[in-house]
């Protein structure tokens, strides 16, 4: 039977997944583990028998989350006795499901906040035809959040499959997609940023799919190097609403079915409650939600819009607002640059300065008098970085985003 899962240098087949879950006949609703394969089989598990689930990353602390028993971690509860015949039969199963799943944002700006989802909003994107039937996976996001989910459906439900590079350095990236022949990726910025700079074409990738983080023309052109038969697209999907609208390059497209379901409302992108999950943590303006996106239409008529940067990320420099977004563009174009990460510092004069750290391309001696000079002449002067870090890494969020300080 076909490949669910490799994971490090072992091995499950659909066929190892299906036993399992005939064999043990329980589930954790509230599960805690590293181990990859018996958390999806105990996602599957919970799905097909339409029970409850709490997925936790297993290095969370409750303490970061209000209202969840640490005593109710790991703890068993009993499932009826079924026996399913194949995969197919669990597929259904899990199609059909009236489970609701609970996961929890990032974190990338506070604290994780908890939100309900059904089956049918975490696979609302998902695709299943014949022409998926041979695709292979990179899976490259962390499994309990809703980028990891989406992956996981659109894998699962056409059985195909995946290749854990989570969390992977660079060089045992390029040798997994060789290795397994690796057709699809779907990943962070922050992810196909690591890759670089480029140095080997990778051709057995048919598509790429960026999500998560604003991206720039200067990444897309290094993802053409390095995937140079593969489609390139970029999603939008929050914790909030699933997966919503894809794009080609920059440029989202609201759907046309969903064209209602949609607002603009001093340039942020609010969604109707009917394409969320459930939360607490929501705040309505009548039926919509703030997304925190803002956005710049290229055709309203057509619902055509690029994403300019998060409404909470927006640094206030003097009564100018200063788009982080667009700052990190202009360094990352700059010779020896790999990656920049802008962001505001209170200030007593300004109320904040904009700081910059920079990570350089091995052996670049670019120094923070050689940014300025070169940003002169594409920024104004109140977006100029005052302040210039160079540093060796990012801290990254549990997704693998850049954590914005």
């Amino acid at each position: 039977m076909a490949v669910f899962l490799y994971n490090g240098n072992r091995e499950y087949s659909y066929e190892m997944l299906v036993d399992n879950i005939n064999l043990h006949r329980e589930y954790y609703p509230l599960y805690k583990t590293d181990d990859l394969f018996a958390y999806f089989e105990n996602l599957v598990k919970a799905i097909a028998a339409n029970r409850p689930l709490t997925l936790l990353d297993s290095d969370l602390s409750l303490s970061e989350i209000e209202g969840l028993d640490d005593g109710a971690v790991n703890i068993p509860e009993q499932l009826p006795d079924a026996a399913f015949a194949d995969i197919d039969a669990v597929i259904e199963a899990v199609k059909n499901s009236s489970s609701e799943i609970t996961i929890f944002t990032s974190g990338t700006t506070g604290q994780p906040k908890k939100v309900i989802h059904s089956i049918s909003t975490l696979t609302r994107a998902v695709r299943i035809s014949e022409k998926h039937n041979s695709d292979i996976w990179a899976y490259a996001y962390n499994p309990t959040h809703m980028a990891g989910l989406q992956v996981f459906f659109q894998a699962f439900e056409n059985k195909n499959t995946l290749v854990n590079v989570f969390n992977m350095q660079r060089n045992d990236v390029y040798k997994a997609v060789a290795a397994y022949d690796i057709t699809h990726i779907s990943a962070t910025p922050t992810f196909y940023r690591l890759l670089l700079p480029f140095e080997q074409p990778c051709p057995t990738v048919k598509r790429v799919t960026l999500g998560g983080e604003k991206s720039g023309s200067q990444l897309y052109d290094s993802i053409r190097l390095i995937f140079p038969n593969a489609k390139i697209n970029n999603v939008y999907a929050s914790t909030e609403a699933g997966s919503l609208f894809a794009a080609k390059g920059d440029c989202f497209q609201l759907p046309a079915a969903l064209r209602d379901k949609f607002r603009v409302v001093d340039e942020e992108l609010l969604i109707h409650c009917s394409l969320l999950g459930r939360s607490e943590s929501f705040k309505l303006d009548g039926e919509y939600y703030h997304s925190g996106d803002l956005i710049e239409w290229v055709d309203e008529a057509e619902g055509c819009f690029r994403f300019k940067s998060r409404k909470n990320e927006l640094i206030n420099v003097g009564g100018y607002k200063v788009n982080p977004s667009e700052v990190e563009e202009a360094i990352d174009a700059l010779e020896g640059v790999r990656q920049s990460l802008v962001y505001g510092k209170p200030n007593s004069v300004l109320g904040n300065i904009v700081v910059a750290e920079v990570l350089r391309e091995e052996g670049s001696e670019l120094t923070d008098v050689d940014i300025r000079k070169s940003l002169r002449d594409k920024l104004q002067d109140f977006k100029i970085p005052r302040k210039i870090k160079f540093v060796e890494e990012f801290t990254l969020t549990r997704t693998g985003k850049i954590k914005r300080l």
